[in-house]
């Protein structure tokens, strides 16, 4: 479930479809197919024009789907995983995807070409959580053991490995300055991290 930012407009997954209200009528706007499996994880790109979609089916594939909000036609396909994804971004830029899942790897795709611009497989389990800066400049990851990294977006380059948390990560939200990152897990804690000395 996922909501627009700029517009009353929720996104819902259901079996194969993502299904579009408008949240103040509660209004069907429309239905997006995903015939590549169930999907896993919504978003909308910060600018609210693009709604990406990543999923699968399990121990099979699995894709990132970049929609038109205001046509539905699919802009972006990357990705040809062997499970499905569980977790997945587009930078603010509307430049790069990243995606991860049951493999451990993180990779990062280009959205105007389709190329694999970078992977890391330095996460010993699932990956569960992604989120870009808003700038675009660093990538955080989450995993089912409680590892928590974060990248450089050009590169691929490990920034911080940022320990602490004792769980599982369910999510990672950045604050609009792209100075400290937020993230949410099992252990039952919130932690927020200072990006200028990974504290």
């Amino acid at each position: 479930l996922t909501s627009s930012p700029w517009a009353p407009l929720a996104a819902i997954s259901g079996h194969r479809q993502v299904t579009l209200y408008h949240t103040q009528s509660f209004e069907v706007l429309g239905v997006l197919p995903f015939p590549e499996g169930q999907p896993q994880v919504l978003k909308f790109s910060r600018d609210g024009s693009l709604l990406m979609v990543g999923g699968g089916r399990g121990g099979a594939s699995g894709k990132v789907v970049v929609y038109d909000v205001r046509t539905g036609e699919r802009k972006v396909e990357v990705g040809d995983e062997y499970d499905s994804v569980l977790a997945a971004d587009i930078s603010s830029d509307l430049t790069m995807i990243a995606l991860g899942g049951p493999k451990r790897m993180l990779r990062v795709y280009s959205t105007e070409t389709g190329e694999l611009l970078f992977e890391n497989k330095k996460h010993n389990d699932w990956i569960t959580a992604i989120e870009f800066s808003p700038d675009s400049v660093l990538i955080a990851s989450g995993d089912r053991s409680n590892g928590l990294l974060v990248w450089e977006s050009s590169t691929g380059k490990e920034f911080y490995n940022l320990l602490g948390h004792t769980g599982m990560i369910t999510d990672i939200s950045w604050r609009p300055d792209s100075n400290v990152v937020a993230t949410s897990s099992e252990d039952n804690t919130i932690r927020l991290w200072e990006m200028n000395n990974g504290t």
